[in-house]
């Protein structure tokens, strides 16, 4: 085999460990490996061929793991959808990757029912105990496991998953079976996972932080799954499942700090926590720190390439403010370099584009040969994230490229402004973006979440730490800021409310 199998390798010496929880369900390794053969056969039964796609609409349930590792070990593509988006967004994502299969989760039915109706997808099966559409259940209760018929090629497409779209359409990353081995094994090296563990799958697993969990799998540890994240929920399950590793984007990180359940269900078991998604201020870094008393680790990366950079637990030493700033250095198998536009590398110190190459890049962009062109150049994953690294040779990222305000012929990157904003300690939340001026071009806009000091207050305060032009000139208010499931502020909503 050339491939990594999730589960039929870890069942001999696991077999009777549960290893995935939620819905009120507990598998056990050799049901989970059991039903894993049982769907590659039962989709080859509906007439599958490999690399044929199958959709799930789903929120976190014990299902996913084996939808998954059923993909992986049969050659079929797994496209994971995010619940939360509109159905014309669905829709545009099945017409993109015509899925042959919809599994719908427990809330999912009538809407994957109709979403492949309007879509011609023709077979759609319900998580639980649908009542609009035929039982999954009934679907692996009829099927017989047949390992022959699994293909062996490494090259096999087993996940598309769709970009977030914070600037647009989403675009399809494929990701084969090699690359998939290596996004597992990564996780498997950085985290220093055993099968003592017991992992909370808090965010979405249609994001990549699902990587986080297949990694657990594979060596024997539980995945635990919250169909949606609160904090209440989370410190309770961490209480009675004994959660040793979790990963959580920052806003979810200062939900749990800022949760009254937390003084009276303290996470005791909790070793490690993995953040990343979005930028963290070193406020919420300490409490962090000081509050749970555990292990951070934050990684860095994209839909496309995993994370490519990792900040590990050594690395967090409140007391130097550079590094912790930082997102790390190379995770396991990674080069990461910073480049300029004509793809040279440039020296300490100064920005560029942040690219990088690994076994775990993806092949491509579905349906995307120019865009898979453009990423892929050279080889080089080209992440469209400017940084630079230190002299000390750690990761910084400034801002994304395509965000970048050009303000009367100066180049103001929002992050860097959201940084010196944030450093204000009644400053909660705030997001920064260029606004068409007719005498700019752009002005600097800071949108900031109430309550929130005056904008006298904030402007001097900036005008403290920041450039005259990198200040804002136009102060907005909201009650919050859109982002999207893993924590990004989506900036093309934030233009539209602010009418550009």
């Amino acid at each position: 085999m050339r491939y990594l199998d999730l589960v039929a390798g870890v069942t001999t010496a696991h077999g009777e460990q549960v290893a995935v929880a939620g819905s009120g369900r507990h598998i056990r390794f050799d049901e989970l490996h059991d039903r894993t053969g049982r769907l590659g056969a039962a989709l080859r039964g509906l007439g599958l061929q490999p690399g044929d796609r199958v959709a799930l609409l789903a929120a976190n349930e014990p299902e996913y793991i084996e939808v998954q590792a059923a993909c992986l070990r049969s050659g079929f593509t797994l496209v994971p959808i995010n619940v939360r988006l509109a159905d014309p967004e669905i829709s545009f994502i099945l017409s993109d990757c015509t899925p042959a299969v919809m599994i719908g989760g427990r809330t999912q039915h009538a809407r994957a029912a109709a979403l492949a109706a309007q879509n011609g997808t023709v077979h759609t099966f319900g998580l639980g105990a649908p009542s609009t559409v035929e039982r999954y259940e009934d679907l692996l209760a009829a099927a017989v496991p047949d390992g022959a018929a699994d293909p062996t090629d490494p090259a096999l497409t087993v996940l598309v998953l769709y970009t977030s779209g914070t600037t647009g359409r989403p675009k399809g990353a494929m990701i084969d079976r090699a690359a998939f081995t290596a996004r597992v094994l990564v996780n498997c090296a950085e985290l220093k996972v055993g099968p003592t563990d017991v992992h909370l799958a808090a965010l979405p697993m249609f994001h990549i932080a699902a990587f986080l969990a297949y990694a657990h799998t594979v060596v024997g540890a539980r995945v635990v799954m919250v169909p949606e994240f609160s904090p209440q929920a989370c410190l309770a399950t961490m209480s009675h499942e004994h959660v040793t590793t979790t990963v959580l984007v920052p806003t979810m990180l200062g939900m749990l700090l800022d949760s009254p359940e937390l003084a009276s269900m303290p996470p005791r078991d909790l070793r490690q926590i993995v953040y990343g998604g979005a930028p963290i201020t070193p406020r919420l870094l300490a409490r962090a720190l000081d509050e749970l008393g555990c292990d951070m680790l934050q990684q860095y990366g994209m839909t496309e390439s995993g994370a490519s950079t990792v900040l590990r637990p050594v690395d967090h030493d409140l007391q130097d403010v550079q590094k912790l700033s930082s997102a790390g250095t190379e995770a396991v198998s990674f080069e990461v370099a910073v480049v300029d536009d004509s793809d040279r590398p440039v020296p300490p110190g100064d920005q560029g584009e942040v690219v990088c190459r690994a076994p775990s890049l993806m092949s491509g962009y579905w349906n995307r040969p120019d865009a898979t062109a453009e990423a892929l150049r050279g080889g080089w994953m080209h992440t469209g994230d400017i940084g630079y690294r230190d002299e000390r040779g750690y990761l910084h990222i400034t801002d994304r490229r395509n965000d970048m305000v050009i303000t009367g012929g100066e180049n103001v990157y929002p992050r860097e402004v959201e940084t010196a904003l944030c450093e204000h300690p009644e400053v909660g939340d705030v997001a920064v973006l260029g606004m068409p001026d007719p005498t700019w071009g752009q002005v600097v806009t800071a949108v900031l979440v109430e309550p929130a000091p005056a904008d006298d207050v904030l402007e001097q305060w900036a005008r403290d730490r920041l450039a005259g032009y990198k200040v804002p000139r136009r102060w907005v208010r909201v009650g919050e800021l859109p982002r999207n499931a893993t924590g990004k502020v989506l900036k093309h909503e934030l233009r539209a409310m602010l009418g550009g």
